[in-house]
């Protein structure tokens, strides 16, 4: 009779049977362990690799989205110093009359003294249109605080006096002129032309300053610092495997020359999926203007279009450019004959209004994707085509409406989009 004991060696059947699903299992945890281990490290590198394209925006029927913030500037060959410093400051009122005038300064609280040094002739003058101010730099260096943002209020109440105030965000100031000639004296002379409004400075009299900066090093580094604008780039990251259908629906309007569901699909069929730019699925007029400041018209080409935010927004899928739509008689008999109230959330493609309480239009911009626009925020060559958030859109052009007043945002839609 054979015992366990005699062969010492050799281990009872059932126990093997135990001791083989012990091992299976520490086998199958261990496997297990180490997948995850990859899997986490795989899924890490890919949120690293992804947080190298900038900030994430929330997801919709714009897929997921990345932007990446960044700083733009008019170059040295667009900037007319000599012509910005000689033309002075001016600020137009139409179908305004003298008194009319005399009375809005009154209006913001200005000292008489003040209010007499900018209706004296010379200063207000009648025009066929209505009535031109050219302030001295020494009356607009003496403008007190209250007054001075009352009258720059009253000066937007006009569009075609936009590219005369500029807004600047507080934070920008140390990256604009910190670090430029005469750093210190420029921004000196700068804030005694500004205002405050909320996160920005709200500026007028270019020419002031450009007078009193003595080199041409100092004068085009402010004009450099003056037109930078903070924009974004924006990517659309498109998933290996991923069905691009809705993608391509969402960002194929107004494409034309290009088959945007195509690339979508050559992209998700690599191994790693890939990013693909906005600007590459944008219609050709705001594709070939993105980031630009726009370049002076030649006059035997007849009058200059008016290039401000309108003329940005009815263009936006134009092949060709409508140059009248810078007119608001035409941009808003556009409005009322191609464009609906868009129903449910903003769509790529729609025009936003920006108004006041009371209805006037302010600024139109055009949806992108989340919270995110195209737009061209003045007329004047200070102002690049380029995307800006729906929040600090808001915080400008909330200057133009009373305290307690909220801007209205409405969105519109291309019938035929």
């Amino acid at each position: 009779m054979q015992t366990t004991d005699a062969h010492p060696n050799l281990t009872p059947r059932p126990y093997r049977k135990i001791l083989s699903r012990i091992g299976f299992l520490t086998a199958g945890l261990l496997l297990g362990a180490g997948l995850m281990r990859w899997y986490d490290a795989a899924d890490t590198e890919e949120h690293q690799v992804l947080a190298a394209y900038g900030q994430q925006h929330r997801s919709g029927p714009w897929g997921e989205i990345y932007s990446t913030p960044f700083s733009i500037s008019a170059p040295e060959e667009l900037l007319p110093l000599r012509k910005l410093e000689e033309s002075g400051t001016r600020w137009l009122f139409p179908n305004m009359h003298y008194s009319e005038v005399e009375r809005l300064l009154e209006a913001t609280g200005l000292p008489r003294s003040l209010v007499a040094e900018l209706t004296e002739p010379g200063v207000l003058e009648q025009t066929p249109s209505g009535m031109e101010m050219k302030p001295s730099a020494k009356t607009l260096m003496a403008l007190p605080a209250g007054p001075r943002k009352k009258l720059y209020q009253a000066v937007l109440e006009h569009p075609m006096n936009r590219g005369q105030i500029i807004f600047i965000h507080k934070d920008t100031l140390g990256d604009r002129f910190g670090r430029t000639h005469g750093g210190e004296h420029t921004l000196m002379l700068f804030k005694q032309l500004c205002c405050e409004h909320g996160d920005y400075l709200v500026f007028s009299g270019l020419s002031a300053v450009l007078e009193q900066l003595p080199t041409y090093e100092e004068k085009r580094d402010f004009m450099r610092g003056l037109t930078s604008q903070r924009t974004l780039t924006l990517r659309v990251h498109i998933k290996p495997g991923e069905d691009t259908s809705d993608l391509a629906n969402y960002w194929g309007k107004g494409m034309k020359g290009t088959d945007v569901r195509t690339i979508f699909e050559s992209i998700a069929a690599t191994p790693t999926g890939g990013m693909l730019g906005v600007i590459n699925m944008l219609p050709p007029l705001p594709s070939s203007q993105m980031f630009l400041y726009p370049m002076p018209d030649n006059p035997l080409n007849g009058p200059a279009p008016i290039r401000d935010c309108h003329w940005t927004s009815f263009n936006f899928f134009n092949d060709v450019a409508e140059p009248e739509l810078g007119n608001q008689d035409f941009y808003m008999q556009k409005l009322k004959e191609e464009y609906i109230p868009a129903a449910g959330d903003p769509r790529y493609g729609d025009i936003a209004l920006f108004t006041k309480p009371s209805g006037a239009i302010v600024h139109s911009a055009v949806y992108i994707a989340d919270d995110i626009f195209y737009t061209k925020n003045g007329a004047t060559f200070t102002y690049p085509w380029m995307l800006e958030t729906l929040p600090d859109l808001i915080k400008q052009y909330s200057f133009q409406v009373e305290p307690g007043e909220k801007l209205v945002v409405s969105y519109f839609r291309n019938k035929n989009m």
